[in-house]
This record gives structure tokens, C-alpha cells and sequence, in this order.
């Protein structure tokens, strides 16, 4: 992204102001120009979408990308803009002109009815006169969730995008983000989107992730499946247990889109406006009978309450916002006053931390529950960072491929029988909480996702 500065003693090459100017100095290729202008003289320069704190997040949590460069774009080709993303907004609200403020507010007042309003009188250079361009010095008090605001300040706590408060990349990026899976094919030959999974995601991520794409893509009549042989499992693996849809020999490079890193669509609006859904369908009926008559056979006629504590990795990676979890002395005040206010018969525990099985049998006793499988501990992580390193860096060929089919079904059990619990309680937002809450269809007597983090 272009940010505007002041003119400053720079050896650099000079351009003329003009509307094309951003597009002009990309297709240059330097990072630096002055600009020539008949009402005052001003500079450029690149900076990158990726800053210093998503470098580090994403090198701990071993993501490909989040944020494409965007160093060449089409603001012309409406087709592969998705211009509904202005469809939440009444007006659009930006604190600084720069490259990607002056697209999207270009976009929307082109394509759109949305109010656009601006602190930054250096917008006219760039906007042609509109009565709904509004250059002020203070914004108006406007009804909260019905504007979007593209602030050059972070969004409080670290926390994750927001539909309603945003930096210019990521309000530019949910504009463009299909030109970028395009990478130059016609969007009207496009009749699939392969979803190439990453070494890091686990089952209940891959399952999720799926749904929300295919949901997503669907009115585009894009169908979604994900890479054979992609990702730590093997296919053979996944079609044991899951139904997932895994795409044909009719999907060609010609007609098919690809995700490479699933950050990327995760920081749209599009994906998160997508419905997630999913229930027990997921999972082959063998493996759901299996399941029935194991937790049936612990818990019949019990009253129960599931508890989901994520650690290990979760700390390792340096998790913010939502995703930050709670600890053990963190949730034992609530459990306590549920487990008097319910009378639990038992306590389910999912956890893959070794240090929280331990604290919560300490805590509980004989009240606990919980599946036998390999566990972790924070300290066990030196040198990695993420559980499937770490799985990899202790196993490797016959040994980790049948390691990790075992894990990954206890896991799938775990998970399971917390949906059958009468109650459920989570350390915080991860994908088996989600899980969790679509095997059980809403019918948790009560349900609790601590979010310490926000």
C-alpha cells in the first residue's frame, strides 16, 4: 500500500500527480517517488500489508499468508471486486488518504449509495466531487453497526477483524481478495475452488473451513473441495471417518481457483458473514454409532457437564484477541457454582495439556472423566511452536501416520461426547468449540466460552 507523505530530500524518481498515480508508480516498481502536483507537492511510499506483528504470528503459527501484496489490481474490472461487501454499510468513514482508502472509497462512491466521510482534506486530490464525499473535521455520531470505520489505529486487544472497524488493507483486501485467487483467469470459466490444506490445521478446522467456503462460493455457483493429498492426513484416512468433499479429476487449473492459505479468505467479510453449519452428517455413521454406544456406556442416566480446556499450542503460538484461553484457576469459580447450582453426576474433560488434566483431577477427583490418548505440556514444545511439529518432530513414516489417525479420532470422541453432555464450558474461541456447539444442535442446558482475552 502507497501511504502519502511530505515531500522530503530523497534521491528518487519524480511522477505526475494524477488519479492514475498509484497505478503508475506499481507498474514503475520502486517503493519511493515524489509527486509533482498543482496544489501541492507530496511523496509516496510502499508499505507492506504484512507489519511486524503479523510476521511474527504468522511465523509462530506457521501461516503462508494473510494479506496478498497487491501490487497489481483492477479497480475497472467490477466482476471480481466483490463490491457486496459495502452491502452491511449506510457510510464508510476513513481517518487517511492513502493508496487503499482512495480505492475503496472510490468503489463505493461509483457503485454504491454509501455516505463516505474523511478527516484527511487530501482526499480531494484524488476523489472527483460527489454531495455524498463528505471532507470534515470530525465525524458525525452515526448509529453504531451501520458504518465502516478504516482506521489507521489497531483494532483494541489485538483482536480479530472486525466488519465495522478496519485497517486499510484489510477493508482493500475484502474488495479484491478474488482477483488475488484469480491470479489473471477469467472469473466466468471458474467452477471450483480447491482448498489446499495446511501442514498445521487440524480435522475440526479443515471441516469448518470447508463448510464456510462452500457456503460462501455457492452463490458465485463455485463448488468447494479440498486438495487430495493435501494437509497431515491422508485421504484415505478422511474418507474413512468423514464425509468431506474432496474434488475430481474434472477440476482443472482453467476452471479452478485455489486456496493455498486459508488466512487469507478468513480475513474477509465473505467469510465471516458465511454460515458455518454443520452437524453429525460430517462424520460416517459407523464412527457416530460407535460414539453413541461409547458414551452410553459411561454416562447413561448421568448428568454431566463437558468442560473443553485448550492449552499447549494455544500458548506456544502466541494467540490474541478471542483465541486467547483461559486457564484452569480461570474457570474454576464458574464450574463450581454450576456443579452446585446442577448437581453434575460427573465432569468431562477434553484437553490436550497434560498440566490441565492434572490440575482439574486434583481439583475434582473422582468426579472426572476423560479419554486415555497422548498428551502434551507447554514445556515439551522447544524449538516448535505447534502440536503437528511437535507430533512429527517425535515420530516420523508408519509410526506418526498411525499416531495421528489415533489421535485424531480420540479427538473426534472427545468432542463428540461433549456434545452429548448436558452442558458444555470452553477455555475460549477455537474450532473445537465450534464443533462442539454443531453436533449439539443448541441443546446444551447451559453453554459458556470464556473469552479472557477480549
Amino acid at each position: 500500500m502507497f501511504v502519502i507523505l511530505d515531500p522530503a530530500p530523497k534521491a528518487a524518481v519524480t511522477l505526475k500527480h494524477s488519479k492514475n498515480v498509484f497505478h503508475e508508480a506499481l507498474k514503475h516498481g520502486d517503493d519511493y517517488y515524489h509527486i509533482e502536483c498543482d496544489k501541492g507537492n507530496y511523496d509516496i511510499a510502499y508499505a507492506s500489508n504484512t507489519n511486524g506483528m503479523m510476521q511474527r504470528f504468522m511465523q509462530k503459527s506457521h501461516v503462508k499468508k494473510i494479506l496478498p501484496e497487491y501490487r497489481s489490481y483492477d479497480e475497472s474490472d467490477l466482476g471480481s471486486i466483490y463490491l457486496d461487501f459495502f452491502d452491511t454499510y449506510k457510510s464508510m468513514l476513513f481517518d487517511e488518504a492513502n493508496e487503499y482508502t482512495i480505492v475503496c472509497a472510490s468503489l463505493a462512491l461509483e457503485n454504491t449509495d454509501i455516505e463516505v466521510y474523511t478527516l484527511d482534506k487530501r482526499a480531494g486530490l484524488f476523489l472527483e466531487n460527489n454531495k455524498r464525499l463528505h471532507i470534515v473535521d470530525r465525524y458525525p455520531e452515526l448509529p453504531d453497526k451501520t458504518f465502516l470505520h478504516i482506521s489507521t489505529k489497531p483494532p483494541k486487544g489485538g483482536a480479530g477483524l472486525s466488519l465495522f472497524s478496519m485497517g486499510p488493507a484489510f477493508a482493500f483486501h475484502n474488495l479484491f481478495f478474488m482477483q488475488d485467487l484469480l491470479e489473471g483467469k477469467n472469473i466466468k470459466d471458474i467452477k471450483y475452488l480447491e482448498y489446499e490444506v495446511e501442514e498445521r490445521s487440524g480435522i475440526a478446522s479443515i471441516i469448518m473451513r470447508l463448510s464456510a467456503f462452500k457456503n460462501a462460493f455457492a452463490p458465485f455457483d463455485i463448488r468447494v473441495g479440498i486438495k487430495r493429498g493435501s494437509g497431515r492426513y491422508s485421504s484415505e484416512m478422511i474418507e474413512r471417518y468423514f464425509n468431506i468433499d474432496i474434488l475430481g479429476e474434472d477440476a482443472k487449473e482453467y476452471n479452478t481457483i485455489h486456496i493455498d492459505s486459508v488466512a487469507t479468505l478468513v480475513a474477509t467479510a465473505l467469510y465471516i458473514k458465511a454460515d458455518k453449519g454443520y452437524g453429525t452428517e460430517v462424520l460416517k455413521p459407523e464412527l457416530r454409532m460407535q460414539m453413541d454406544e461409547y458414551f452410553d456406556a459411561l454416562f447413561k442416566d448421568k448428568k454431566v457437564l463437558g468442560v473443553l480446556i485448550r492449552g499447549t499450542d494455544y500458548h506456544t503460538t502466541g494467540q490474541v484477541g478471542e483465541r486467547i484461553m483461559a486457564g484452569v484457576d480461570d474457570m474454576l469459580p464458574l464450574i463450581n457454582k454450576w456443579l452446585e447450582e446442577e448437581k453434575y453426576d460427573n465432569i468431562f474433560l477434553a484437553s490436550e495439556d497434560a498440566d490441565v488434566c492434572e490440575r482439574m483431577f486434583s481439583v475434582y477427583g473422582s468426579k472426572m472423566r476423560m479419554l486415555s490418548q497422548e498428551r502434551h505440556r507447554v514445556s515439551d514444545f522447544k524449538n516448535v511452536t505447534i502440536i503437528s511439529e511437535l507430533e512429527k518432530k517425535e515420530k516420523s513414516g508408519k509410526d506418526y501416520a498411525d499416531t495421528l489417525e489415533d489421535t485424531t479420532i480420540n479427538y473426534f470422541y472427545a468432542l463428540y461426547m461433549l456434545s452429548r453432555c448436558n452442558s458444555f464450558m470452553c477455555s475460549g474461541q477455537c474450532n473445537g468449540y465450534d464443533m462442539v456447539c454443531a453436533f449439539n444442535a443448541n441443546k446444551f442446558n447451559r453453554l459458556y466460552k470464556f473469552e479472557v482475552g477480549v
